[in-house]
């Protein structure tokens, strides 16, 4: 963007105008070719974009009523019926593609990813093969076979995937918390590497961060899981669970209740229904000699879940105290 002196206000008054300016030109152009199926498809485009998922779908049904043998119309009006939970007419339409383009990269890559949501791995596998043959850098394709094969428990030949799909392209963040999260549950360092990627690729991205920190957490490095938690923070101030971990680990590592139950009462001002923390504010307060506020903190954990032993425990500690 220029630089035009506006502040924030301004830029989104020109955003909106750039919007309705758009949409004046789009709707110009359908009044000027009815018949033209791309000035429907364009419209149902720019609608998808705006998230008006109604409209869009109409424009390219319209586009589809002048012109039925455009399989990337109805794979758009297939996105929109999946975007929309109608996963059987998504079904229907990429059928519909497939039938006009059997062996379309687009086409198969859709219905491999649909059957993967749908459960049905060979189908899955079925249609990706017809895509790698036809594209074999196709990122996606490996990406959703590692899926597959993630979901059928070998942990091997969704990692080989993985890697595939990042080798494809570099810059594929949810396979690298894919292969950060497989490492993870193996207790393989190759899990920081990974996850340090996937930071790379999207530094806006929580997921990463909180991944990363957590697997610092399980595997006893206080001072890295601390850092990467408060990095989180810096970047969402308003992450919950960072927050309670961070309490976790000074009340229990660094033995610190007085610190701890400063992170648990801020995760707890944002979500009081967070029963850890309320456990957990507890047990500081116990520790800290408060033990009326420490039995308040016990029994609102319980009022969350009758069942937690934890929180019982604890109360049976401070009868009669």
């Amino acid at each position: 963007m220029g630089s035009s002196g506006c502040g924030p206000k301004a830029e989104g008054i020109e955003i909106e105008t750039d919007s309705a300016a758009e949409l004046l030109r789009l709707n110009a152009q359908i009044e000027a070719q009815p018949q033209n199926p791309d000035a429907w498809f364009a419209r149902s485009r720019y609608f998808a974009r705006n998230q008006l998922f109604d409209k869009a779908s109409k424009d390219a049904q319209q586009a589809l009523s002048i012109d039925s043998l455009r399989a990337d119309i109805w794979l758009h009006l297939a996105d929109l019926s999946f975007t929309t939970k109608k996963v059987d007419e998504a079904g229907q339409q990429i059928e519909k593609a497939l039938k006009i383009e059997p062996e379309g990269v687009d086409a198969n890559l859709r219905m491999a990813e649909l059957q993967y949501y749908l459960g049905k791995y060979p189908e899955t596998f079925k249609h990706l093969d017809v895509v790698i043959r036809k594209n074999p850098y196709q990122p996606r394709a490996y990406f959703t076979k590692g899926m597959a094969f993630k979901e059928m428990g070998d942990t091997g030949l969704a990692i080989s995937s993985f890697q595939t799909a990042t080798e494809q392209d570099p810059g594929y963040f949810h396979a690298w918390i894919q292969l950060g999260q497989l490492h993870a549950a193996k207790r393989s360092d190759l899990a920081i590497l990974y996850f340090k990627n996937a930071i790379d690729v999207n530094p806006s991205k929580q997921e990463s961060y909180y991944a990363l920190a957590y697997y610092y957490q399980q595997t006893n490095r206080v001072p890295e899981a601390m850092s990467t938690y408060l990095q989180l923070l810096e970047l969402d101030p308003k992450h919950v669970p960072s927050m309670h971990n961070l309490g976790y680990l000074l009340l229990f590592e660094k033995k610190q209740a007085d610190e701890a139950l400063v992170w648990f009462d801020k995760a707890i001002n944002l979500d009081p229904e967070f029963i850890q923390a309320q456990y957990h504010r507890g047990y500081c307060l116990e520790l800290l000699g408060q033990k009326t506020e420490a039995r308040q903190a016990y029994q609102t954990a319980l009022d969350l879940d009758p069942n937690m032993i934890l929180a019982q425990q604890g109360l049976g500690r401070l009868k009669g105290n």
